[in-house]
């Protein structure tokens, strides 16, 4: 299943679909990649977090391949966020929704 029909998708499985997406010998590279971050919009930033505490993760217990792939990921994200033509206020969380409408109150 795809990062964008999962209706159930996880910052977890963001961040591997993009480090897929950006390993140019499989995907397409950082261009590839900021069509998925605008795609994914506001579940992009969750990802971006999540892969620098796994980069820091790999550091510390010396799984180099590992953090290689997450750093490569974190490196490029200011490239592939410019490329997406997104703000940093496109990919951050969605704001809650009101219950009243402010007429009903």
């Amino acid at each position: 299943m795809g990062p964008l029909t999962d209706l159930r998708l996880t910052a977890w499985e963001v961040v591997h679909h993009l480090i897929r997406v950006l390993d140019s010998s499989q995907g397409g590279g950082e261009p590839a990649a900021a069509v998925l971050i605008g795609k994914l919009g506001a579940k992009a930033e969750p990802a971006r977090e999540l892969c620098y505490r796994l980069y820091t993760m790999c550091e510390r217990k010396k799984r180099a391949a590992d953090a290689l792939a997450y750093n490569g990921l974190v490196q490029s994200w200011p490239e592939i966020v410019r490329l997406a033509g997104v703000g940093p206020a496109t990919i951050q969380q969605p704001k809650q929704s009101r219950l009243i409408d402010e007429g009903e109150e």
